[in-house]
């Protein structure tokens, strides 16, 4: 799990945009360190909102696989 949304971080990035709000405001209101949202910021500015996209790359993995990976760990002298 990612500890901040997508939406939440292009939220942020629109009030700053929008010379409503402060780097300090904000950080204070969502309680986010001021050098995680300017990190957000050069991000946006440099590469584009898609670039603050939440990327899951969660892998699975088949049983056959896990059990490859046992008996190789097994018959090898590797540590883990």
């Amino acid at each position: 799990m990612t500890k901040y949304s997508t939406k939440l971080k292009i939220e942020i990035i629109d009030k700053i945009s929008s010379h409503k709000y402060s780097v300090n405001g904000l950080s204070k209101k969502y309680s986010i360190s001021k050098s995680t949202i300017r990190r957000w910021i050069y991000l946006a500015r440099d590469q584009g909102l898609m670039a603050l996209k939440v990327k899951h790359t969660k892998q699975n993995y088949s049983i056959e696989f896990k059990l490859n990976v046992i008996k190789y760990y097994l018959t090898h002298d590797l540590g883990i």
